[in-house]
């Protein structure tokens, strides 16, 4: 299973079947509402001695819980050469641990996390 967040550069690279052709399409089906998309691929590049591909991909009208049925096709062919499943997740980013529940709050200088010492 991949992971797609909303609105961040969204970097994939893994193995699929060989090929010879660089030329790739990534066909999506909605789990839940079975609307069949096309993921937009950028930046791509295909290693055939190792069979592995490597893009940035990008998905419109996503919505966050939804859940895809992927498949890769070399463009022009009907055989797939990669199955998988993708996931939508809401944007994150690096949260600070807090923790304050007495006073005084102490500020840990090596991490600027927020700790409460007890004496």
């Amino acid at each position: 299973m991949l992971a797609y967040y909303i609105s961040q550069s969204n970097g994939y690279t893994f193995r699929t079947e060989p090929t010879a052709s660089n030329q790739f399409t990534m066909s999506l089906q909605d789990m839940y509402t079975l609307q069949n998309l096309t993921m937009s691929m950028t930046s791509m590049s295909y290693e055939p001695y190792e069979s592995y591909i490597q893009f940035t991909g990008s998905i419109s009208a996503s919505i966050v819980g939804s859940e895809y049925r992927a498949t890769l096709y070399n463009s022009g062919s009907l055989n797939p050469i990669w199955h998988g499943s993708i996931q939508v997740y809401k944007s994150s980013s690096a949260e600070k641990s807090e923790y304050e529940n007495q006073i005084p709050p102490v500020i840990s200088h090596a991490s600027e996390n927020r700790y409460t010492i007890l004496t």
